[in-house]
């Protein structure tokens, strides 16, 4: 595999990535594949390109690809999590995430649900447009663990997911969590009848927040 550089000071921009994925495709009887080598050979070729180029996104979304594959869930959302922190300079602009969460989204969720991070699915459903309530509003119903709630309620944007979450507490008999949802619904900032403009700005730092939040939290684990 060859790595070009350029002069401009942005190295390594050709990679090998496509042409491993163009020779896949070329693949007329996969029967007589040995799929566990390739994968392995795979893995070793992207952990070797990713010590070179740790920034080439392609790279990056191949090796989730490959993580996500083998089970390695925690891998897969570390690497989607700093594909998106590269792209959106630490998650300071919601705006530039679109595409890198329409090409993450489904890896990113999966893994989040097999580790039972319930709570980060939750407000990813919510980062989509349309946001996917009905996969939002499971997923709070399957919080059993309370560690994180304290880092991840002040940042929810939706009044719809707090909604949520206080006929949850309420029917679970926790009553200071309730509470605690009910004042952060009564903050200025959820005010319904905000300027549009404000409201936008709002949710979007809210939703930056919790992705640096997620990210701190998977990267430090």
């Amino acid at each position: 595999a060859v790595v070009s550089t350029q002069s401009t000071g942005q190295e390594y921009q050709t990679f090998p990535s496509d042409l491993i994925l163009r020779s896949w495709a070329k693949v007329s009887n996969i029967k007589n594949i040995d799929t566990d080598m390739c994968v392995s050979t795979l893995t070793r070729l992207l952990d070797h390109c990713l010590t070179v180029a740790p920034h080439n996104l392609k790279l990056i979304a191949l090796q989730a690809a490959v993580k996500m594959s083998l089970g390695d869930n925690e891998a897969t959302i570390k690497l989607l999590l700093c594909s998106g922190a590269l792209i959106s300079d630490g998650f300071s602009d919601i705006t530039v995430l679109d595409r890198w969460l329409e090409s993450s989204f489904y890896n990113l969720v999966k893994a989040c649900m097999n580790l039972g991070a319930h709570i980060e699915v939750s407000l990813l459903c919510c980062l989509k447009s349309p946001p996917e309530y009905g996969t939002s509003f499971q997923a709070l119903k399957r919080i059993v663990q309370y560690d994180h709630l304290h880092l991840y309620y002040p940042l929810f944007w939706d009044v719809n997911l707090l909604e949520c979450a206080i006929a949850q507490h309420h029917k679970k008999g926790d009553t200071l969590l309730r509470d605690f949802v009910i004042g952060l619904m009564r903050r200025p900032e959820m005010n319904e009848n905000n300027h549009p403009d404000l409201v936008a700005r709002s949710q979007n730092s809210k939703k930056c927040a919790f992705l640096r939040t997620m990210f701190q939290k998977f990267l430090s684990s």
